[in-house]
């Protein structure tokens, strides 16, 4: 078995010892069984450090293609099955030769090759391009986070209260989108700015921190009560609901964490102040010493992704829908 490698290249040296070995399992060079030196010895022979051959290994191991066994050794595996792996490396091969004899560098070579690879894998991929709407990005941002790790989207990230400025502007963009994600709170909100939006739109719930909930529903009534948040939008939109309002027995106070007067009257007049994880550790950071700030912990419902990375894997029709 020969692995060579080739110092400042666009694939990592792992990447490079992984992927030779995984074409020569492929091809069936290395058949199943076959031994391999030690992440040490290679290490060793292609004089890099053993700790990226044995990474190496392992991410192999993972994928299929390698067998370790502890005490015995590193062997090759029984590779996932590939559909058309030699024709489809004899068409290479020949481009790659064709290139040569008309005269191209190696380095020209494989920077024509990467890009139109690139460019031919974003022609091909079906990627959805979706809205995400809410009243402040921290929320959005997580949630695209959450979406682009599981199922990669071209995502556009807007605020409700610029929608409500610019209903016609935001309707025009919607319509060359497959997907709204909305916050649930903000639905209304949405319907009433675009009435007529005719792109699937689907809530998404924020997961509310059931100790601070319960808490807030057993404070007495006429407790002077702080709420804050990115903004002021924000820290209603969480706090306002029925499950965190307590019906009107409370006396509420919401801020946004850069209106400084709000939060110094929240903070000289409130019993206890809810802050959630956005602006909590600022808000500590600021104000020092005060025993009244509680974090909240806001997070995507699980259930509710789970249904969003559902319907993103539907297939897109000719009309840009979700079908």
């Amino acid at each position: 078995m020969e692995i060579n490698l080739i110092q400042h290249y666009l694939l990592t040296i792992k990447a490079q010892i992984k992927r030779q070995i995984q074409a020569m399992i492929e091809d069936g060079r290395l058949v199943e069984g076959t031994p391999l030196l030690s992440a040490r010895e290679m290490g060793l022979f292609l004089n890099i450090n053993r700790n990226t051959v044995a990474t190496a290994y392992k991410e192999l191991e993972n994928e299929g293609f390698l067998n370790i066994i502890k005490g015995s050794g590193t062997y090759a595996g029984s590779p996932p099955e590939k559909q058309g792996y030699a024709p489809l490396k004899n068409i290479f091969n020949r481009a790659f030769d064709s290139a040569r004899q008309a005269g191209f560098s190696i380095d020209h070579i494989v920077d024509a090759f990467t890009t139109a690879l690139l460019e031919n894998a974003l022609t091909c991929q079906d990627i959805k391009k979706v809205i995400l709407v809410d009243c402040n990005y921290e929320v959005l941002e997580t949630l695209d986070k959450k979406i682009q790790d599981h199922c990669p989207i071209e995502s556009h990230l807007t605020l409700i209260q610029d929608i409500q400025a610019l209903p016609g502007k935001f309707k025009k963009r919607a319509q060359s989108h497959d997907l709204i994600l909305c916050g649930m709170n903000h639905l209304a909100e949405l319907n009433a700015a675009v009435p007529d939006l005719c792109v699937q739109t689907i809530g998404f719930l924020i997961r509310t921190d059931f100790h601070i909930m319960n808490q807030i529903l057993q404070l007495p009534a006429g407790t002077s009560v702080g709420y804050c948040c990115i903004s002021q939008k924000s820290a209603k939109a969480f706090f306002s609901s029925t499950l965190f309002s307590s019906g009107t027995r409370l006396n509420r106070i919401h801020a946004g964490i850069e209106d400084k007067k709000t939060i110094l009257n929240m903070l000289a007049s409130c019993d206890i102040i809810f802050a959630t994880n956005y602006v909590h550790d600022i808000l500590v950071e600021t104000f020092p010493g005060s025993e009244k700030i509680h974090k909240v912990d806001l997070s995507i419902d699980p259930q509710n992704l789970e249904y969003i990375y559902s319907v993103l894997s539907k297939e897109t029709s000719r009309h840009g829908q979700l079908s």
